[in-house]
């Protein structure tokens, strides 16, 4: 009788009857022998494993978790006084004043409450001033022309652009879109939307409906009234500046909201026109194109609903 031959094992037996592992483990002791490793090189060896098997997994593990640190940083706010009001996913978070920065994201809806004052630093390194009642979202806009996130709802803020350095931040009202590349100005903003800008440093563009810029130097005004262009830019009357000074508005939903910062001076100098002053505030201001934010008035939010009543 024969002798019975040797079975001679193949690779593929041998993968189904190592233990899970085992191939990893005996393959790292064969480069050690393979070397006849000292210490240091076990080491590298083991890193150089670990990084082609190891890494790669824990890499797949935290990128299939849920994206808690997804939320886009806008910049950050300090309380000078008051307080302000945040609505973030669907949530009311309240920040008494405090000298502590509180951090402001995309998409937040945030609202200056009566007698406060904010101080915004954005991720452009411009710093705007915002005063009491005043309301800002930062959700993304774009229109053919321009692009943002900052978007003013009701009130009034100083910008100082000064560290843009060529960088155009541009900001979007109901009736307006106000671009600068590195100067300082004021806004104001009702709550029928129309929109009035001081130039103080620099010049800053002003533009309406129809897109067209009006620049505005340093004491100049121009203003946007419903879905008219923005006026030819003229020096501001001294009544106006004064008002604009102040930065702190009305109520959103009181009477004086509607009105802008000295305007029965601004009506009588001819800078704007009454006539289309009373029209917008009886109707809402002109959408804009698709992919810009809604240009609705703030008098027509629902305030209960976003928590800033």
């Amino acid at each position: 009788m024969r002798n019975a031959q040797p079975v001679r094992e193949n690779s593929a037996s041998r993968r189904q009857t190592r233990p899970p592992g085992a191939g990893l483990a005996a393959g790292l002791a064969a480069r050690c022998r393979r070397h006849r490793a000292t210490w240091p090189t076990a080491w590298r060896v083991a890193w150089r494993v670990a990084r082609r098997t190891a890494l790669p997994a824990a890499a797949a593990f935290v990128l299939a978790q849920p994206c808690a640190w997804a939320a886009v940083r806008f910049g950050t706010a300090v309380v000078e006084k008051g307080e302000m009001t945040i609505v973030r996913d669907g949530r009311m978070l309240a920040y008494p004043a405090s000298p502590a920065l509180v951090p402001v994201n995309e998409k937040d809806l945030v609202r200056v409450r009566e007698a406060s004052r904010v101080v915004l630093l954005t991720r452009e390194k411009v710093t705007l001033t915002l005063g009491a009642n005043a309301v800002f979202d930062c959700e993304p806009w774009e229109t053919a022309r321009q692009r943002g996130v900052f978007r003013m709802l009701f009130g009034r803020f100083r910008a100082d652009a000064q560290a843009l350095a060529g960088i155009n931040f541009t900001v979007k009202t109901a009736t307006a879109t106000v671009g600068v590349k590195g100067t300082a100005y004021s806004l104001a903003q009702t709550s029928s939307g129309n929109t009035a800008v001081l130039g103080i440093e620099s010049t800053v563009t002003t533009a309406g409906a129809d897109g067209v810029e009006q620049p505005v130097g340093p004491n100049q005004v121009s203003a946007v009234v419903g879905n008219r262009p923005a006026t030819a830019s003229v020096v501001a009357p001294e009544e106006f500046k004064q008002e604009m000074a102040k930065i702190d508005s009305p109520p959103p939903a009181s009477p004086e909201a509607l009105e802008l910062p000295a305007e029965a001076v601004l009506v009588d100098q001819g800078i704007v026109s009454k006539e289309a002053l009373e029209e917008s505030k009886l109707a809402a201001p002109v959408v804009p194109p698709v992919g810009a934010p809604p240009a609705v008035p703030f008098r027509s939010l629902n305030l209960d609903d976003a928590g800033l009543r």
